[in-house]
């Protein structure tokens, strides 16, 4: 993750839990996250564990963290997660977070904001197992990949585990 300006307000970490299988994972005894830094070889501690929220009965879990300061550094984001059957997992996040002022290319950022809202607002279509997405226009196909299951097997779109660019 990267962050364009020091000191944001808010940081949103979150993440998606997923199965080995690739289905959803709705159900852990626990979800927390750490973030820290390194100073001098010392790690140093931004936001001790603090548990996730569930939102819904989705598999996403988030926490809204309003840091007191976040100065320009790389810091990293520890998730635990702890599954009913008591098995454990962790996962890690790097943030960056940049001075928009200290060379950040705005272009290559407005750019690729820009090819994301595209991707989010234009007609999408699933056929023959693949992904379909169009141009502005809604007929011109611009983006497509193969959807397969969790056996890499070919899907219409039902459980879909692997997306591969065409």
């Amino acid at each position: 993750m990267a962050l364009y300006r020091p000191n944001p307000s808010q940081v949103i970490l979150q993440l998606t839990a997923h199965n080995i299988d690739g289905t959803p994972k709705t159900s852990l005894a626990s979800a927390a996250v750490r973030v820290y830094h390194v100073d001098g070889g010392t790690e140093v501690q931004d936001l001790v564990s603090t548990s996730l929220a569930q939102v819904g009965s989705s598999n996403t879990w988030r926490y809204v963290w309003d840091p007191a300061s976040l100065p320009v550094d790389v810091y990293y984001a520890e998730y635990s997660l702890v599954d009913g059957d008591g098995a454990s997992f962790v996962d890690f996040e790097d943030i960056t977070v940049m001075d928009v002022a200290e060379g950040v290319d705005l272009t290559a950022v407005q750019n690729d904001v820009a090819f994301i809202k595209k991707v989010e607002k234009n007609r999408k279509r699933i056929f023959n197992n693949q992904l379909i997405i169009y141009q502005d226009d809604g007929v011109t196909e611009w983006l497509k990949w193969d959807l397969f299951d969790a056996g890499n097997v070919p899907t219409d779109g039902v459980n879909v585990f692997d997306t591969v660019p065409v």
